[in-house]
């Protein structure tokens, strides 16, 4: 027992180091910025202790605080001890930092110099990141070639063109091919999530079911009381396109809000440090900056940032404010440090310049990205799209030829039921798989799950589109052989 309580500690503490790794650049980004302003040590960590956006390295600022205050040990020896016991390159920024005053060296270089290299490890991980992303793509395009390829075999194996009928004992094996796709897309759906963290709040998922079960439900009635026999493929496509109505049209201005939020961020930043450099005084660099008209969705809050300055507000009523309209932790990240630096009494030109660099960087990685992601969702539907009207093609024509092989009458109209109701299976089967991988591709290019319901909007319109394609005969393959 004592062995299984050993081996969960030590778990439980490297998953706290993995947390605290993740934190790392930017605590070394505050640091930097408050020992630029002229702060020691001390004074930073009370600083981090009201830093709810920095939850991990909190917690061991608030150790090291009670160390100093409750049991009056020095500050820097305090420091020194965390080596070991926490996360390694946690400690050994500490203690480089107690090495550099010390010594008398020169605390600000050291310090800039970790945070540059951390920021290099920083945008090093999320290319890492987005390579993982595009291999998980990659991987998922492969299954649905596979699927396909699976799809086509079964059918062209058969003998009447819908597969040999099964025993009184088995399973159509079309059932399973038919179940395989969904269920290949959850998994991945599951692993993105994993892979690739929302920075933007997805939707309620309350409200998405309230707008969506409806849509669908009617639908599914709609074709259990075989009301539009002739139309339930459309009917269901139909149902799968209104559920995904709602949240495709509410996540959108979210999202192209959250856009013009880190564009925005990075250039007030910027603003700030270039308006400093003129002699202007840190509150009326921040005013100056924020008055902008060319924020885009932004712009609301940039100008209420303005105008609450100029009301007299406090810098942490206006913080809240940033908060409440938004989530987004780069964003918070940054404007806490600038609130921090001038209501400290800092905000000198090397400070507010280093705060620019470092804000744009964010920026630049963060966008590189998305960059690196953006073809996957156009590859994503050629995919989606080539293999739903293949699948349907293949077998619609394999079907048809069959029936019209066959002599007799009466099995040739027997074949012909069959193949309608192995074509609307399948149909249905293409259009669960073609809102779930919309689902899919929103994940994997924004971090949401919410962003892929406009996704799946697409592409279910274009699976309904090989349907009608292949159920209307407007290209058939048999057609070639009547």
């Amino acid at each position: 027992m004592s062995f299984i309580k050993k081996f969960e500690a030590k778990d439980k503490q490297k998953k706290a180091n993995k947390k605290i790794d993740s934190e790392l650049p930017f605590f070394m980004t505050i640091v930097t910025l408050l020992a630029t302003s002229g702060f020691g040590p001390y004074t930073i960590f009370l600083k981090i202790k009201d830093l709810d956006l920095l939850p991990n390295v909190r917690i061991e600022s608030i150790k090291i605080l009670k160390k100093i205050d409750i049991l009056g040990k020095d500050p820097l020896a305090v420091m020194l001890e965390t080596k070991g016991k926490v996360s390694s390159d946690f400690g050994e920024f500490l203690s480089g930092w107690v090495s550099s005053i010390q010594s008398g060296g020169n605390v600000v270089n050291y310090l800039t110099t970790k945070m540059n290299n951390a920021f290099e490890l920083y945008e090093s991980q999320q290319k890492e990141l987005a390579g993982k992303v595009q291999t998980l793509i990659e991987t998922y395009m492969t299954m649905q070639i596979v699927v396909l390829a699976v799809y086509i075999i079964i059918t062209a194996t058969s003998t009447d063109g819908v597969g040999t009928p099964p025993g009184p004992d088995d399973i159509d094996p079309l059932y399973i091919v038919v179940i395989m796709p969904p269920l290949v897309s959850f998994l991945f759906l599951v692993i993105a999530h994993r892979l690739n963290k929302p920075k933007i709040k997805e939707l309620d998922w309350k409200k998405i079911l309230m707008f969506g079960i409806p849509g669908i439900l009617a639908a599914v009635a709609i074709n259990l009381l075989d009301i539009l026999p002739d139309y339930n493929l459309y009917i269901l496509g139909g149902g799968l396109i209104a559920s995904a109505v709602w949240p495709a049209l509410n996540f959108r201005p979210k999202y192209a809000f959250a856009l013009d939020a880190e564009a925005a961020t990075a250039t007030i930043m910027r603003d700030v440090a270039e308006s400093r450099k003129a002699g202007l005084g840190p509150e009326k660099c921040v005013i100056q900056a924020t008055k902008r008209k060319d924020f885009g969705l932004f712009n609301r809050v940039a100008n209420g940032i303005a105008n609450k300055l100029q009301w007299g507000m406090t810098l942490d009523n206006i913080f809240k404010f940033i908060k409440k309209e938004t989530t987004d932790f780069q964003i918070l990240i940054n404007f806490k440090v600038l609130f921090e630096i001038i209501s400290a009494g800092g905000g000198n030109v090397d400070t507010l310049n280093t705060l620019a660099k470092v804000s744009e960087k964010m920026s630049v990685i963060q966008k590189t990205k998305r960059e690196m992601l953006k073809p996957y969702v156009m590859v994503g539907f050629m995919l989606i799209g080539i293999t739903s009207f293949t699948t349907l093609l293949v077998i619609d024509s394999l079907t048809s030829l069959g029936a019209q092989l066959e002599t007799d009458e009466v099995k040739r109209v027997a074949i012909e039921l069959e193949a309608k109701s192995k074509f609307e299976l399948l149909g249905i089967a293409i259009l669960i798989q073609s809102w779930i991988a919309g689902l899919f591709l929103g994940k994997i290019t924004t971090g949401s799950y919410s962003a892929g319901f406009m996704y799946s909007i697409f592409l279910v319109v274009i699976a309904i589109g090989a349907i009608a394609i292949i159920s209307l005969k407007i290209f058939s393959v048999s057609s070639l052989y009547g």
